[in-house]
């Protein structure tokens, strides 16, 4: 008889896995972004920014001091090209696409300016003593 057939190697395998298994079972800490601020764009320059959905718009607040409400328009709140259609507290109206990805920009009818919103926080590595919240 072979010893591997005899469960011979069965004590040696279980205590390899018992090795390894208290590393596999200490908890993970939660990763969560460092700083709080999506990469958002405001014709097509850099400033970040952090959005909330409210009910019936949005509000978005900028890393430089700024905010904005944009609250959708009533009629229907779609445009020709299926947009949703939002007026800021300044009365500007803007149109809203909300992309595959989660993105949503924002273009203002009148003047042309245009706002782009990510999804997601941005993958930074984390500081020296911090938890990173990127996951691949």
């Amino acid at each position: 008889m072979k010893p591997w057939a005899g469960g011979a190697w069965l004590p040696l395998l279980l205590a390899g896995v018992a090795a390894v298994a208290p590393a596999l079972a200490q908890p993970v800490p939660p990763q969560i972004p460092r700083d709080g601020w999506k990469d958002c764009e405001y014709n097509d320059k850099p400033l970040a920014c952090v959005d909330e959905q409210i009910p019936g718009g949005l509000r978005i607040r900028w890393k430089d001091g700024q905010a904005m409400t944009y609250r959708e328009v009533s009629a229907k709140g779609k445009d020709a090209n299926g947009s949703d259609r939002l007026r800021d507290r300044l009365g500007g109206l803007w149109r809203r696409e909300l992309y595959v990805q989660g993105n949503i920009t924002l273009t203002n009818e009148a003047n042309g300016n245009r706002i782009f919103v990510p999804l997601r926080f941005p993958c930074k590595p984390p500081l020296k003593g911090e938890v990173g919240y990127c996951r691949y």
